[in-house]
């Protein structure tokens, strides 16, 4: 999560020794773990969050544009045989060229 190394954290271990002193240091290690693990759960849950809305949005465009199509094709005019045939006679024309 933050690329921290090994080296990294002896060293930050070393600093906050001390600065916060042998005696303090457990119950300083130990509040620090209790910070970082609330921290990781407030980071799962807004990441939850945003996948839930962001899947919740996808959705309802699909849904408007289905409902856009659905009402294109029950205004579109039902297809005439004259037409289609001229189609036909279109394809036929064009395909001879």
């Amino acid at each position: 999560m933050f690329d921290i190394g090994f080296w990294e954290l002896i060293i930050i271990a070393i600093v906050a020794l001390l600065v916060v002193g042998p005696d303090r240091f457990p119950d300083f290690a130990r509040q620090a773990g209790k910070w970082l693990a609330k921290f990781r759960r407030l980071i799962n849950n807004l990441q939850r969050e945003i996948k839930q809305e962001l899947s919740i949005d996808e959705g309802k465009v699909f849904k408007q544009q289905l409902e856009e199509l659905d009402g294109l094709m029950k205004n579109a005019p039902d297809q005439d045989p004259d037409f289609s045939d001229s189609l036909t006679h279109v394809d036929k024309k064009n395909t001879k060229q």
